[in-house]
């Protein structure tokens, strides 16, 4: 919520005057910060015809006609999103910010009075919260009678807090206005987290990250830049509470010997003297890190300055690369080997990300929702390409970074488009024809129409290299054929679509098996052996299967948060493609969470290329908690069948 809009909702909804004292209580900040607060509320509510009045010793009021107060109070509602009540995710966001911004213990009660809803309505979103929480490996400590804070790890701590930043939702136009006068780099979205959470001189911050990237003599692309400048302020927050980040002496070493170090000392300097704040060795290495992990703003690898980095990060980086396009191949069913546009685009993400990933460092992602919504196709196959990382680092890689592998196979997709070779057969007249050509190729991008005949001088070895055929008369070939009208109508259009649509889709059904398991004393590797050879008895897959799957498991956890694991191994060793759903009486421990529900999918190498619309429409709809709980609930095997359509489906 941004804090100076929630000024003036505050002023709005108060009957009496309100304190700066009270104000800034209420949002957990300096009375300085809400004096200069107050110039924006001052000069936002005049344009709308309402003055701020400032009565000494007695407090601030909003004063003007009821329609104008009533028209703000729309403005700012709408601003803030409310929804009376708040949404689920607004009061998630909302809480973790509170939680994160108090320097001890935040009780029920405070949380309810702030977010006008009941003590049952919180405890319900501190479930969201937890969860959240988890995938830092951050817990909620509840105290009775004490209150709830956030405890762990430091740099989970910070990551937490980063990802928070970056993750909300775009807000409504006013916030715009609010800080009009702001120029830097940093999206006016992301500035406004930031301000909400820490009372910093971000001008500054950036002009010290600014002077970094001048003697570092690369450019970092923008959301590495401000990925950069959010650790930097939250280091300087928690800086001033006494809490700093720990790195044993060997990786503190290592990084003193790289070039970054320098600089990382040089901006430690001038962070000292611009916010008054003391950082010790750990802190610059913790910099040092985040510069070696950023992405750099390079179109092609022979710019890089390679001698920022060591030869083991970018030979690795390169045979990452390479195995990555080969699954992607596979599960795309396109040749991707000639795509040196794709094979540098990679190679230049996956030698930073490397040293993420090494370290635990986190790169923002401003389209990944974007990129699962819209192209869940694409980020399931990145998402596919994430056992490269397991094998080579052995690592459990973020969304994020699934998110920035499936735009570079994206545009390898669309760069490897091929239109559809058409043969047009007309008998109305090479005008008629050469109209009914003109109007195809503008009204369709996909097809390219190759020739236009007489249905007399159709033949075989004129279909050699055709993949469509489109006739004004029926004709009977062994080709994909549609028969339309010579004018080309809006029905044609429309079946020429679907026609079109229907071959560039394949079949993606494949078996459903339905394991129910009520055994209470199994551990993890019994379920996945019991499983794999009950798939083994009936011929799906080798006895090799589950060596492999356990082999994954132990690089990575294939949990994936509410309550569910999707194990998985190698193609090649399984004999017919299989969807297995394993429901679970009771819960067991996997690793750091509780699952009782599988997803295996074992496809062969013939079906590989099915993946790409399985595992991206599958991920998109596991992180559903209703379509979870209907195939929990489904009462038998052919029901789960009919609730996985959708998968199956490209269409839906």
């Amino acid at each position: 919520m941004d804090r100076i809009l929630e000024i003036i909702n505050m002023l709005l909804n108060s009957e009496k005057p309100l304190t700066v004292d009270y104000i800034a209580n209420r949002l957990k900040v300096s009375n300085k910060t809400i004096r200069n607060d107050l110039k924006k509320v001052e000069e936002y509510v005049q344009q709308k015809g309402v003055k701020i009045i400032k009565k000494p010793r007695v407090g601030i009021l909003l004063e003007g006609p009821r329609n104008k107060r009533l028209e703000l109070a729309d403005e700012i509602k709408k601003s803030l999103d409310f929804e009376e009540p708040f949404s689920p995710e607004a009061r998630k966001n909302y809480i973790l910010k509170r939680l994160f911004m108090s320097k001890g213990s935040v009780t029920i009660k405070e949380l309810a009075e702030e977010l006008y809803v009941s003590r049952v309505t919180i405890h319900k979103d501190l479930q969201s919260v937890e969860k959240w929480l988890n995938k830092f490996n951050l817990k909620l400590l509840k105290k009775p009678n004490y209150g709830i804070e956030v405890v762990g790890d430091e740099e989970n701590w910070r990551n937490a807090v980063a990802s928070l930043i970056v993750s909300t939702k775009e807000q409504k136009e006013l916030k715009e206005f609010l800080y009009n006068d702001y120029t830097g780099r940093i999206d006016y979205r992301t500035l406004m987290q930031l301000k909400e959470l820490f009372d910093i001189d971000y001008k500054q911050l950036e002009k010290i990250v600014s002077n970094a990237e001048s003697k570092l003599k690369f450019r970092f692309s923008d959301e590495a830049f401000i990925s950069l400048v959010i650790h930097v302020a939250i280091s300087i927050e928690r800086l001033k509470h006494k809490k700093d980040v720990k790195l044993s002496k060997a990786v503190l070493n290592n990084l003193k010997q790289k070039d970054e170090y320098v600089i990382a000392q040089q901006m430690a300097k001038e962070i000292e003297t611009k916010f008054n704040v003391v950082l010790p060795e750990s802190e610059i290495g913790y910099i040092v890190l985040h510069i070696i992990g950023t992405k750099m703003q390079q179109n092609k690898i022979e710019d890089v300055n390679l001698e920022l980095e060591d030869e083991e990060s970018i030979e690795l980086a390169v045979i990452m690369s390479k195995e990555i396009i080969n699954i992607a191949e596979r599960a795309l069913c396109i040749d991707l080997s000639n795509d040196k546009q794709l094979l540098n685009g990679l190679i230049l993400h996956l030698r930073p990300t490397i040293n993420r990933l090494k370290y635990g460092l986190t790169l923002r992602n401003p389209l990944l929702n974007d990129i699962k919504e819209n192209y869940p196709e694409i980020y399931g196959v990145a998402w596919m390409t994430s056992v490269v990382f397991e094998k080579y680092l052995g690592k459990k890689v973020a969304e994020e970074e699934i998110g920035y592998i499936a735009l570079h196979l994206g545009a390898a997709v669309e760069r490897a488009k091929k239109p559809l070779k058409a043969l047009v057969v007309c008998t109305t007249g090479i005008g008629t024809a050469q109209l009914l050509a003109a109007r195809l190729e503008k009204s369709f991008k996909q097809i390219e129409i190759k020739d236009i005949i007489s249905s007399v001088s159709l033949h075989e070895s004129i279909l050699n290299d055709i993949d469509i055929v489109i006739s004004t008369v029926p004709i009977e070939i062994n080709k994909p054929f549609i028969n339309i009208s010579p004018l080309l109508t809006q029905n044609d259009i429309k079946r020429l679509d679907e026609f079109i649509e229907s071959l560039t889709k394949k079949s993606n059904l494949i078996e459903t098996q339905l394991i129910e398991v009520d055994d209470i004393y199994l551990q993890k590797e019994d379920l996945l052996s019991k499983v794999c050879m009950e798939l083994s008895k009936k011929g799906y897959v080798k006895d090799e299967y589950l060596e492999d799957v356990i082999r994954r498991e132990k690089i990575a956890s294939t949990a994936i948060g509410n309550g569910i694991a999707i194990p998985h191994g190698l193609p090649e060793h399984v004999n017919k493609s299989v969807f297995t759903v394993v429901r679970l009486k009771n819960p067991i421990v996997w690793d750091e969470e509780k699952v009782d529900m599988l997803f295996m999918i074992a496809l062969t190498q013939r079906d590989i290329g099915k993946a790409r619309y399985i595992f991206g429409k599958l991920y998109n709809k596991l992180e559903s908690s209703e379509f979870v709980e209907s195939i929990k609930k489904a009462k038998n095997k052919e029901e789960i069948i009919k609730l996985l359509e959708v998968i199956y489906d490209a269409d839906k």
